[in-house]
């Protein structure tokens, strides 16, 4: 996770993510979300999660994302 996250490649955080689920790591895909948060794009881990069934895995990244694109939006 440390090295996706300090690679700064997307599409490696994203597959990264997708070999968790693989190897069901449901955890280690929840912890990703967060060290990989500014690689990852929102509508890939809606859809990976959602197909996977682990929407409450991912919501705390949900909550941020919003929380954060709210801010933005205030802002302006």
């Amino acid at each position: 996770m440390q090295y996706a996250s300090e690679s700064k490649d997307t599409e490696l955080a994203e597959e990264l993510l997708s070999w968790f689920l693989q190897e069901n790591k449901r955890e280690c895909f929840a912890a990703c979300l967060f060290t990989c948060y500014d690689l990852l794009r929102p509508d890939v881990v809606l859809e990976t999660a959602w197909r996977h069934n682990i929407m409450d895995f991912s919501m705390p990244y949900f909550i941020q994302v919003m929380r954060e694109y709210l801010s933005k939006v205030g802002r302006l």
